[in-house]
């Protein structure tokens, strides 16, 4: 699905400033308030716009940043990934293929960090691990790089794949849902009721 010149300028607006009233991007970018806020709830409901917060310095709370680096069989790093992802202290984790599993996380002090380490080598999938302190942030930007016409891969409510191509929209309870097929819209609808009676 192709973001257009409006979504894009909507969309650098939150990522600068998460705080940014609908009433100022509307004044920014030249549409209305209620404009602003139907297509924040439809990046929401897209999953481009995971959410919002606070971008804290880590460095003037005192914290170490540390980047790691964790190596299993390549069969287990879907596991290893995941545990990793459940630490507090892990603040990103990342895939990059093969044996390895990349992870940034923060700890309060080197005690903290001693124990980490050592939570760390009681996972029997993790065969090898390295880790470097970061010792200063030179840029930190959000990760998206925002223009008109990018295309946004949406993943189907149904089946989770990824839609390459333009995605079924279809309006449940006042809400947009998006997915990649029409046995997947099926599907979606009897789940969808089914989940409605539950509640």
């Amino acid at each position: 699905m192709k973001l257009d010149n409006v979504d894009v300028k909507i969309l650098e607006i939150l990522q600068r400033d998460g705080r940014a009233s609908f009433r100022d991007i509307a004044k920014k970018v030249g549409i209305t308030t209620p404009t602003v806020s139907s297509k924040v709830a439809m990046y929401e409901q897209m999953g481009i716009l995971k959410g919002f917060g606070a971008v804290l310095d880590t460095d003037a709370l005192g914290e170490i940043s540390i980047l790691l680096s964790v190596k299993s069989k390549p069969s287990d790093v879907p596991k290893v990934a995941d545990m990793l992802k459940e630490f507090e202290e892990v603040r990103e984790v990342y895939l990059i293929g093969g044996s390895w599993v990349h992870a940034k996380a923060t700890l309060t002090d080197s005690t903290h960090l001693n124990e980490f380490i050592s939570a760390l080598t009681k996972i029997q999938e993790i065969l090898d691990y390295d880790y470097k302190a970061i010792v200063g942030t030179i840029k930190e930007e959000s990760r998206a790089v925002l223009s008109e016409g990018i295309n946004a891969v949406l993943t189907c409510f149904y089946c989770r794949k990824p839609m390459h191509d333009k995605p079924v929209k279809i309006k449940l309870d006042g809400k947009d849902h998006f997915l990649c097929c029409p046995t997947c819209v099926k599907e979606y609808k009897k789940k969808y009721e089914k989940l409605k009676k539950g509640i």
